[in-house]
């Protein structure tokens, strides 16, 4: 008996602490925003109809970006690209079109380039030492990506190495859509490592060798953390000299994914101008206010420490059916982002506000 009123006033406890928590934070004024964004996959802006109704959507709901996926995972292109296959049969110009209807209606236009993870399936035969490996002890973990952010597993699929710097074919990428289209900006995507932390390339571990041997005070651990940490800030660096050469005005934005484990906080090292770090969670269950408080505070503290044009991004994600959020979740979480950010926002993905307006409709009063 004793302890069934034990369990009950425990219970009852963390439910009064949850209610509090809960409404301090939907007590946050609503926050002013310099930059918004709003990610668009492009499956879900196939044909010209839908991809109207996106970014119609998008600059009611009182953003100033749309990030649209120009580049898919296996080495396939939403626009009319010379050195990929088209994703889709119609070959609709979705970035042109984008591009088109966004300056019509005074939105920035990112394209969405898929990185690393754009290696064609060919290039497993064809160039197998660009692509990143895994020890062979981590292949059984080979599977869809995390849906808890404590769940082990190695993403599927080829992925160039991030410690090669980066390919003859992103540079082809980078240069198609700067050159053929009037964008604002490129966004990145699957900047990482498949297993979160590190490559097992030949190469990699040749020059992790070596670095390891030219930093005797790192312990093996320490000397693997700094040497992948120092490969992705490089990486950035290059593409932007790339992406900057070919349009000084251009703007270059990212979100954080895959996450590196060995530093979660380690992206304020990229040589960006907007740093997307998810703040939020997509899947169930979803994080505690207090969580999301914690992360944006954590990720804004040092965000000018490497470069002083860098923004750290909070980046809320959203999708639809079972995994919908409440309104008044979403609004607390977008005034947390914005009252302890830095005036910055990113949403993901359009689609669940075309599917949910009682979400659009949050969004339409937070961000105008």
């Amino acid at each position: 008996m004793k302890l069934s009123v034990l369990i009950l006033a425990v219970f009852i406890g963390f439910t009064i602490s949850g209610l509090s928590a809960e409404k301090v934070y939907k007590n946050l004024p609503k926050a002013k925003f310099t930059w918004k964004a709003m990610w668009i996959r492009s499956g879900t802006v196939s044909t010209p109809e839908k991809l109207k109704k996106a970014v119609l959507l998008a600059k009611e709901m009182g953003f100033d970006a749309i990030l649209v996926q120009a580049t898919g995972g296996r080495g396939r292109a939403y626009y009319k690209s010379d050195c990929l296959k088209h994703g889709l049969k119609s070959k609709f110009d979705i970035i042109g079109e984008a591009v088109k209807l966004g300056h019509k209606h005074n939105l920035k236009v990112y394209t969405w380039t898929v990185n690393l993870a754009v290696a064609p399936l060919e290039m497993r035969k064809t160039h197998p030492e660009l692509l990143q490996k895994v020890k062979p002890e981590e292949i059984p973990l080979i599977r869809k990506p995390r849906v808890n952010p404590d769940r082990v597993n190695i993403h599927p699929g080829n992925w160039f190495c991030p410690d090669r710097g980066v390919t003859e074919l992103e540079k082809k990428i980078f240069t198609e859509l700067i050159t053929k289209y009037d964008i604002d900006g490129i966004a990145l995507d699957y900047l990482g490592y498949r297993n979160y932390y590190a490559c097992f390339c030949e190469y990699s571990k040749k020059k992790r060798a070596e670095f390891r041997k030219n930093h005797p005070e790192l312990s093996e651990k320490a000397a693997m953390r700094e040497f992948s940490e120092k490969s992705l800030a490089e990486w950035t660096e290059q593409a932007r000299k790339i992406i900057k050469g070919l349009n000084p005005k251009l703007k270059i934005a990212i979100h954080i994914y895959p996450d590196f484990d060995p530093n979660l906080p380690y992206a304020d090292r990229l040589a960006v101008d907007y740093c997307g770090e998810t703040v939020t969670w997509f899947y169930k269950p979803f994080w505690p206010p207090e969580k999301v408080e914690k992360l944006v505070k954590l990720y804004k503290k040092d965000q000018h420490k490497y470069h002083q044009y860098y923004h750290f991004v909070p980046f809320v994600g959203a999708y639809t059916d079972k995994r919908k959020k409440s309104p008044e979740r979403l609004r607390s979480e977008i005034r947390i982002a914005g009252n302890y950010g830095d005036g910055t926002l990113m949403v993901a993905f359009l689609w669940t506000f075309i599917k949910h307006p009682d979400l659009a409709q949050v969004l339409k009063e937070e961000l105008n």
